[in-house]
This record gives structure tokens, C-alpha cells and sequence, in this order.
């Protein structure tokens, strides 16, 4: 072992030592929404397929994640300490490829090549101790965006080693690049869709070095970016022109547009280049919901400014691409890696741990910016290997003690909440966490602050969500609630409903149900209000996922009281094509108490139709409602029919 790579394994160990006091800590946020199949396959209520595939379709499953996560529990239990060790061991072997990758890029660079192995060491240190990953290896749930990250490394650098291959004309060349390059790359899309850089990866270091150092065979080049970017990028062409809102319909959940996500993600990218040159601790977190909308060049005006830098940049590095290529191939990685989450899709604009591959990127830039020095260079008293080694440590300590600051505070869910709302104030997740954490303790003056300050705000949104949670903190305490609420809350409608709205409309139906009752306040009065919500959006497609669900839960109310004809008309809104069963299922319930036979029947073929063949459960559920159904039909005189799933 060189002396680089004895530096890198302390490094792996300080890093383990930096984290390990938040392996202690809890679940967080969605953890405990994508680790639900989990808790009920320990307890016996789920199979293994249907833990790992779920309910989703292949372009959103993440299979590969799912059974590491599986692998967990049947380790650990349902204790989170084993899930984030986990995300621990997958955060070093990713610092592991990182050097790997980087020697390999850094060898091809003319200037830096003497120095490759002790640079290279120094990148992956620098990511390992970096403190905005801590968000990342120590959320539980994040352990898909390191998936993703380790097998898009893997890929390049089975790319890397293939490519270098053809320069000497190696078979194995050929199984490198055809062979275990899409092998990776799908295992990393497996685990998460931001994987698929893998191949503009590859292309931008093409780029950078290949087409000028090695010699080789420019065929299997041709075909492996054919194969692997070129078609991707004519199905994706192809998808948008002839079902764009497959990728696109999400909008309709947000405040923002594509063109204005568009405009946004420039302010947000060079905020994540300043977070990774200059961390701000304090300011680091998943309380960044309140990041400002572009909606416009000028509004804010750090729009185009932002635009403007990242394409200085980006010309500044076209411009030196021959004489610092390593800061041409880190600085265009570091964008490309951002291609899926940083563009067009429909999510959330800003978060931290979308920079989890692309700061491999950022940082092999900066290196790359050494081979612009001259290669002799004056120093009035250190050498420059001296001052070299002096200043990398203490950058590195410097990131140490932040990882530390951190991580201690990731120890705890009370102060990662506190540290949001400081520098937050205005972040709504960080608010309800709040308030969450005091109705929890029992501290309801604090809850009621906080939902104070929601129904004063100057968004409608949150004074909704306002009037909706002191309602059910209302009946909790009181076991009685204001109506007024509920009035307060159906003004406050916005034109498009979200999960916000839906999970608060949850809490007041599962309150009122819990307490058999909730004074003035009803099923029929809350599924009333979500009828008035929904009927202020009348542009947001009824199939959009929160206003499907939201018709779920008024359906759901309304059977609470025996309001058949108003649950039927709830549930058949929601029956929409690619629904999930159990929506259907529903509707076929209601129809059959309303003796609607043939209406149920027609609903629940439909729903055979669309049970996934390795979701045991649900086949087990449908063969149940469906043999109810037949004795109904029977009852009546009607010849029963086979079930209508098409697999056993």
C-alpha cells in the first residue's frame, strides 16, 4: 500500500469516527413513508417482492435500494442505528471509487500526472469529510441517492478502464464497455434515476482527455455513445413529443413552472458551488422549502447573474480545456451530474443532497485549476509541496470539525429542527416539525404559536394548514373543535392542492375517528370542506396524486356516514387510468352496498387488470372482495364469474 493510500484508509477511519455518534440517531421525514412495506414484512404482512418492487412502475421503482434496505432489516431489525450504518459503509466505499476515478482522470492530465495518486487521495478526503453530506448519510432514505452515486462511479469507471483498453486493442475491452458499463449503470438506476448521468459522465471526460491522449479505435467509441447516450436522449425526445406530461404533469403539484424551475435551478446550482467551496453549516439542512422562485430574469435579480456565472464559467473552461483539461472535465461533470435532478423534471427546487456526485465534479475542477501554476513556483519560506501538504490539512480540519458540528446535530431531531427554523424562519416543513415535536411533548402553547404564525401568514397555503391543525389540536384537547375552521380553511383553497393539504385533511378525519366524534365538527363536514378545496381547481388535472387522494379521503368520510350516493362520486373521481388497485377497490365496495352489481363488476375487472402479479396482498384482498361479490351476484340470481387477475 503507497503512502497516499495509507493516508486515504485514516481518512475512512477519522470519517467513520466523525459519524458515528449519529448512527444513534432517529428516522426522519420520509423515512418513515418509504420504509412502511418494511415494518409490515418484519411482521409478517408483506412479501419480499413486494418490499423491493412495491406498487411503482419500473421509471420510478428503485428495487436495488429497497433491498439493501431489506438487507438491513432482516440484520437490524427495525432499529435505524443498522440503516444509517449502512449508509456509512456505502459513503467510504463511494470515497474508495472517488480515488480511484480521480488517479485514473488525473494520469491522463500532462501536468498533474506526477502528483495523480496524492491528488487523487486528496479529492476523496475532501468529499469524505465534507459537511454537506451529512444530510445524506445520515437520512436514512438517502441511502438511494448513494446507491445511485456508488454505481454511476463504478460505470465510469468501468468506461475508463474500457476505453483505455482499446488503445492496446484488449478484448476485454469490449466486456468492459458492453458488458459491465450498462450492467452498473442499471443497477444504479435501479437504486435511483440519477444514475443515468453515468453516460454525459463519460462524455464529458471523452472530452477532455481522450480525443487528444489515447490513440485507439474510433468505432466501439461511436457505438457505446450511440448506445448509451445518443438513443436515451431520441426516447426522451420521442416521450415529450408524444406523451409529455408522463415526465411533465407533476407541475401541477407545485407553485412553480417548468419555465420557472427552469430559471430557479441557476441560483440554486451556484448556491450549492458556494456551500462546497465556503461551507455555511448552519444555513445546511432539508429546511430549504422557503428557496425563493425565479419568476423571472430580474425577479430576483441573482437570476441572471447566477446565469451568468455559471456561463462564464463554463466558457472560461471550454477556453483552457487544452491546458487544464482536468478543470474542463471537473467542471462540466459537475453540471452534468446535476442533468437529472437540476433541470426540467417536476421536483423540488433546491436540495443538498442532489450534490452528492456532482461535488466529485467541483472539486477534481479546482485541482485541475494546478495546472495552470507554473511549473516552478517561488515560496518565500515553505516549498511548495510544504505549503501544498499544510494547506490541505488544514482544510481537511477544518471540514472535519463542521462534519462534527453536524453530525451532532443530526443526533437529534429536536435540534436539526431548531437549526432549521434559526436560519428557516419561513420553511413550512420545519414549522410543522415544530409542531409535531410539541404536540408530541404535550406542549400545546408552542403548538398553537406555531400555528398561529401559519394563519397569519401572507401565503393561503399555510393559513389552510393553520386553521386545519389547530382544528385537530382543538379536538385532541378538547375533544370539540370551531367549525370556523373548517370555513377558514375552504377561503384559503389554492388552485392547485398539494400533499400538504392532504396530509392535514388526514390528521383531522383520523382525530375525529379516534375520538368517535369531534363536537360540531363531522365526516360529512370535513369531506364537505375538500369538496369546496377541490372544486377551486378546476386547471389541476383530476389525476394528479394529491387531488386523487384527497377524493380518497372525502370518499372515506362520507362511508364514515352512511353518505353512499357522496362516497360513490368521491371514489369514481379518483378511479383514474393508472390509479392504484386499491382505489378501485374502494369504488367496487361502495357500489356493492349500493347494490350497483354490474358497476361494481366492470370496476373491479378493471382492478385484476392492474394488480401486480408479485403483490400477494393485494391479490389476496381483491380475491376476497371479488368472491363477496360473486355471492351478491349469486344472491341475486346472476351466475358468478372467475376471478379477473391475470396471474396466480
Amino acid at each position: 500500500m503507497s503512502t497516499p493510500q495509507k493516508v486515504l484508509l485514516a481518512a475512512t477511519l477519522l470519517v467513520a469516527a466523525l459519524y458515528w455518534s449519529g448512527l444513534s440517531g432517529p428516522f426522519l421525514f420520509d423515512d418513515f413513508e418509504n420504509f412502511k412495506s418494511i415494518a409490515k414484512w418484519l411482521q409478517g404482512d408483506a412479501t419480499i417482492a413486494e418490499v423491493v418492487f412495491g406498487h411503482q412502475s419500473l421509471l420510478f421503482a428503485r428495487p436495488v435500494a429497497m433491498a439493501s434496505f431489506l438487507l438491513n432489516a432482516s440484520v437490524g431489525g427495525a432499529e435505524a442505528f443498522y440503516f444509517k450504518l449502512g449508509n456509512l459503509l456505502i459513503h467510504l466505499g463511494c470515497g474508495w471509487l472517488i480515488w480511484a476515478l480521480c488517479r485514473r482522470l488525473l494520469r491522463l492530465d500532462a501536468r498533474l500526472q506526477p502528483l495523480a495518486e496524492t491528488l487523487a487521495v486528496l479529492i476523496a478526503i475532501l468529499w469524505l469529510v465534507h459537511p454537506l453530506h451529512v444530510s445524506t448519510v445520515l437520512y436514512a432514505v438517502q441511502r438511494m441517492t448513494q446507491l445511485g452515486t456508488l454505481f454511476a462511479l463504478a460505470s465510469v469507471l468501468a468506461y475508463l478502464a474500457g476505453r483505455q483498453r482499446l488503445a492496446t486493442q484488449r478484448p476485454t475491452a469490449y466486456l468492459l464497455l458492453f458488458v459491465a458499463f450498462p450492467l452498473l449503470l442499471l443497477a444504479g438506476v435501479l437504486s435511483k434515476q440519477h444514475a443515468a448521468v453515468a453516460p454525459a459522465l463519460c462524455l464529458v471526460i471523452e472530452l477532455a482527455y481522450h480525443r487528444r491522449l489515447v490513440a485507439g479505435p474510433k468505432a466501439p467509441t461511436v457505438a457505446f455513445f450511440s448506445l448509451f447516450l445518443g438513443l436515451p436522449l431520441l426516447g426522451l425526445v420521442a416521450l415529450f413529443a408524444i406523451r409529455p406530461g408522463l415526465l411533465l404533469a407533476g407541475y401541477a403539484d407545485y407553485d412553480f413552472t417548468l419555465a420557472e424551475r427552469l430559471l430557479s435551478e441557476p441560483r440554486a446550482l451556484v448556491d450549492y458551488v458556494g456551500q462546497i467551496l465556503f461551507p455555511r453549516t448552519p444555513r445546511m439542512g432539508l429546511y430549504t422549502d422557503d428557496f425563493v422562485v425565479s419568476r423571472s430574469l430580474f425577479e430576483p435579480i441573482s437570476t441572471v447573474y447566477s446565469i451568468a456565472i455559471l456561463g462564464g464559467v463554463s466558457v472560461a473552461a471550454i477556453a483552457l480545456r487544452r491546458r487544464a483539461p482536468t478543470f474542463f472535465a471537473g467542471w462540466f461533470l459537475f453540471l452534468a451530474a446535476h442533468g437529472v435532478e437540476s433541470t426540467f423534471l417536476p421536483l423540488d427546487i433546491y436540495f443538498e443532497h442532489r450534490n452528492y456526485l456532482p461535488m466529485v465534479g467541483l472539486l477534481l475542477s479546482v485541482i485541475g485549476l494546478l495546472g495552470l501554476l507554473p511549473a516552478t513556483l517561488d515560496t518565500n519560506v515553505l516549498t511548495p509541496k510544504q505549503l501544498g501538504m499544510f494547506t490541505a490539512t488544514a482544510i481537511v480540519l477544518v471540514l472535519s470539525f463542521a462534519t462534527l458540528g453536524r453530525v451532532l446535530v443530526w443526533s437529534n431531531q429536536e435540534a436539526i429542527i431548531a437549526q432549521g427554523l434559526e436560519h428557516h424562519p419561513n420553511s413550512l416543513r420545519a414549522l410543522l416539525d415544530k409542531a409535531a415535536l410539541a404536540q408530541r411533548a404535550q406542549r400545546f402553547d408552542t403548538y398553537m404559536e406555531v400555528m398561529d404564525s401559519l394563519k397569519n401568514s401572507a401565503i393561503p397555503r399555510h393559513r389552510m394548514l393553520g386553521n386545519l391543525y389547530s382544528l385537530s389540536i382543538d379536538c385532541i384537547r378538547r375533544q370539540d373543535s370551531d367549525p370556523a375552521y373548517l370555513s377558514a380553511a375552504a377561503r384559503n383553497a389554492s388552485p392547485r392542492v398539494t400533499l400538504a393539504e392532504l396530509l392535514a385533511f388526514r390528521v383531522v378525519a383520523q382525530e375525529i375517528q379516534r375520538r368517535q366524534g369531534c363536537g360540531a365538527i363531522t365526516n360529512t363536514g370535513v369531506a364537505q370542506t375538500i369538496d369546496q378545496v377541490l372544486a377551486a381547481t378546476p386547471t389541476q388535472s383530476d389525476a394528479m396524486q394529491p387531488k386523487v387522494l384527497m377524493r380518497i379521503l372525502a370518499a372515506e368520510l362520507y362511508m364514515r356516514d352512511g353518505k353512499w350516493p357522496e362516497a360513490a362520486t368521491q371514489a369514481a373521481l379518483a378511479w383514474q387510468p393508472g390509479a392504484d388497485p386499491s382505489i378501485g377497490a374502494q369504488l367496487g365496495r361502495i357500489y356493492m352496498q349500493q347494490g350497483r352489481l354490474d358497476e361494481a363488476s366492470r370496476t373491479l375487472e378493471e382492478v385484476g387488470a392492474r394488480i401486480k402479479c408479485h403483490n400477494a396482498s393485494d391479490r389476496s384482498n381483491f380475491e376476497a372482495l371479488w368472491q363477496s361479490l360473486q355471492s351478491l351476484r349469486t344472491a341475486t340470481g346472476n351466475a358468478p364469474a372467475p376471478s379477473p387477475i391475470g396471474c396466480r
